[in-house]
Formats: C-alpha cells, structure tokens, sequence
C-alpha cells in the first residue's frame, strides 16, 4: 500500500470515457406501494422526464430546508436526520444545523433540536457537518461554517454532544481548523474518528482529506491524520472485517465551460492499517458524480450513492460492489430531473441506512437555488427539501452488471 496517493493521474479523457457509464441503466416506470396515511409516497407517472426507481417509494420528509442530510440510526429505534436549516446552498444569516426524527422508518419527521449555535458570530451560518454515535450511544456532531455570506475565515469547529437522543447538546468550541464532513464512527476501543478536509495554504485551490481522533467519547478531538491529497468532502466507513473504506470528491481540473460543477469524479480507496496508508485511488464516476456516500450492507455488498449534476440528469445515482470494492455494478438512478443548469438546480448529497428489515432508506435533497428558479426544481415538489427513497434490495435491476474498474 502506498501512503498518500495523488489522484492527479486521473485524466479528462477518462472522464469522458466514463460517463457514457452514469446513464447506462435506463429506469422505466413502475409501480410502488400503497400510500401510508400521513405521508403518501409519489407515483412514477406523469414526472415531466424525470426517473424513479420501480418499487422504491418516495416522500418529502422535510420541506422548505434540509440541505446535506446525515442519517443516524439511535439505539431506541428512532432515525435521526441531521440537515441544514435554510433552504439556500448555505447563504441563511443566523442559519444552523438541526436534528429531526423519524420514528416509522423515515416515512414522516418531527423537528427536535437545533443542533449547533454561533453566539460568537450572530450571523453566522453553521452548515458543514459530521454526525455518529460514541461507545455510549450519545450523539456526537462536529460542525463548522462560515460568516454572513459565507465570508471567510470560517467559524470555529463546534462539537455538540447529546445524551438524550437529541434533546438537549453540550457545545463548545475547539480550536481546529478544519471542516468536517460524513459519518463519525467507533473503532472497537471506542475511540472515535471524523473524516474532514482543509485547504492548504501553500498551494490555493487545493485540498486535502484527512479524518481526527477523539478518545473521550468525542469531547475533544485531534491527531490528524492525512487520508489523501487533492480531495475535500470524503465519506469513510470502517467495515466489519477492520478495513477502512473511502470515497472522496477530486480537485475540478476542467469546468468544462461551467457546465459541470466540483469536482473531477469520485474517487475510492481503502486502508488495512487504520488510515495511516491508502491504497492508489480508483475512480468509480465521472465528473459531474460526486459527494458520494458509502454504507456496508447486512450481506457484506457495498452500496456507493451520488449526487449527479450532469446535465440532463439531476438527482442521485448509486452503484453496488459485492467483492469489497474490486468492480462495481453500473449505475442505477434513484431519483433523477432532466436538469441542465447547475446554477439554478441543487440536488444530492445521498445518504442511507439500511433497517432492520433490511429495508434502506435514502436521503437527499432538492431544490432551486432561488424562488424565482422553482420551475428547476422536483415538478412536484418545487421548493427545497429533504426527500426520501424507501427501497429493498428486491429491486435493485438486474439489469446493472459489475464491470472491472479500468484504473
């Protein structure tokens, strides 16, 4: 294994070759289940071009915010969201993170906590999170942001702790300089890791993903420790078998005239050493799919979601892994809009839990980025919001391959 790989090697060329990819598992309309009483899931029917996957059921779980949802699972059965608190790509004066609950299985949502708070900066906009739960099973969030009009420098790093479900959160400040971005997780000792990134000073416009340590149960936090160079938000996950997975979003290396935003693609790697070495990187999407999630299902297959902002298909996408990450299916729409405009359509940033059931629940977000743009957003739901696909592994096409990584 190699310590800190570049994934500078990844070429435009590439890229274009791969994003015939992203659109190779056509969705047809299907039907889906009955719709529940309070929250009736949407038909396949009549959606102005759009794609959902046949079978899967979709909701509104939160309207008008919800913007970067983080879904824990508590250990009283409750799902708890974690979500942006202004329906703008995080421009809200006086603007925070809050936690909402699901007790039904992501079908509906009550509002619980603010989260976090800026007293230090009264309008602030604290927006970029982390979330999990430590050896005690309490919340543990780390959230930073930026000043009104998302001026820098950036707030403080804030590490909120809950030991009721949400109810009420211990704060305070830390002194570190990095934004955090994914899943907390355990590692069997209890000590608690954060994927985050920074932006190096010496060289502007790059970044570089790294996670911290906490060994107070996520009272404090440091020790980092460089994951890759080049990437910002990452996605990390420890699997069952001790070895540490990674998506994460490449440094944009052509706008391609602004038509797609971000990034150069995902990027995966893995580490058997607990972070200190990475394998070299694969690139699993093409440019315009990026902010990827990944979650290890109860069958030992892994399922990457994301966001996708190439034109003509807005929404999130997902692909499966049943050897650890060696091929990949091709990928599968969730929920798509023939959007074209990136400017004016926001969309993505999937995350999922699998139940107990062995169902799973997905959730994104939607939304214009102006009231005056709702005509580029969901043409049944035309504000933003976080949305929710409830979906079994039944469904899943059989129609999606595993094609070798050609990296």
């Amino acid at each position: 294994m190699k310590n800190k790989p570049n994934p500078g090697k990844i070429n435009r060329r590439r890229l274009l070759q791969q994003a015939s990819a992203a659109i190779a598992a056509p969705l047809l309309p299907g039907s889906v289940s009955a719709a529940e009483v309070i929250n009736h899931p949407f038909t396949t029917q009549g959606l102005n071009g759009c794609q959902l996957l046949p079978g899967a059921r979709f909701y509104v779980g939160i309207d008008n915010k919800g913007l970067w949802p983080n879904l824990t699972k508590l250990p009283n059965g409750e799902i708890a969201a974690a979500i942006y608190n202004h329906p703008s790509h995080g421009y809200g004066d006086n603007s925070d993170v809050e936690l909402w609950i699901s007790n039904d299985g992501g079908i509906t949502w009550t509002f619980r906590s603010k989260l976090s708070s800026h007293a230090e900066e009264p309008q602030g906009i604290r927006m970029n999170h982390a979330v999990g739960l430590n050896a005690d099973d309490h919340l543990v969030a780390l959230v930073s942001g930026y000043r009104r009009g998302q001026k820098l420098p950036m707030l403080k790093l804030q590490r909120c702790i809950s030991k009721d479900h949400g109810k009420t959160w211990d704060r305070q400040l830390l002194g570190i300089d990095i934004v955090p971005h994914g899943d907390i997780f355990k590692l069997p000792n209890g000590h608690l890791v954060c994927p985050a990134y920074r932006k190096l000073d010496d060289r502007p416009g790059h970044f570089r993903a790294s996670v911290i340590f906490s060994n107070d149960g996520g009272k404090t936090w440091g020790n980092e420790q460089v994951t890759v160079d080049d990437v910002n938000e990452s996605h990390l996950i420890r699997r069952l078998d001790g070895t540490w997975l990674a998506v994460g979003r490449t440094k944009c290396r052509d706008r391609m005239d602004s038509a797609l935003p971000h990034g150069s693609g995902e990027i995966f790697i893995k580490s058997t050493d607990e972070g200190k070495t990475w394998s070299e990187p694969k690139l699993i999407s093409p440019q315009g799919q990026e902010n990827a999630h990944i979650l290890e299902l109860k069958d030992g297959r892994l399922l990457c979601s994301f966001t996708s902002r190439i034109p003509g298909l807005f929404g999130v996408v997902m692909r499966m892994s049943s050897d650890g990450g060696a091929t990949w299916s091709l990928p599968v729409v969730l929920i798509s809009t023939p959007a074209r405009d990136w400017h004016k359509t926001d969309c993505g940033y999937p995350s999922s839990i699998q139940l107990e059931d062995g169902s799973i629940v997905t959730a994104y977000y939607f939304g214009p980025k102006r009231p005056e743009w709702a005509a580029y957003g969901l043409p049944w739901h035309q504000r933003y919001h976080m949305g929710i696909a409830k979906w079994d592994l039944s469904v899943w096409p059989d129609s999606a391959p595993m094609k070798k990584q050609n990296q």
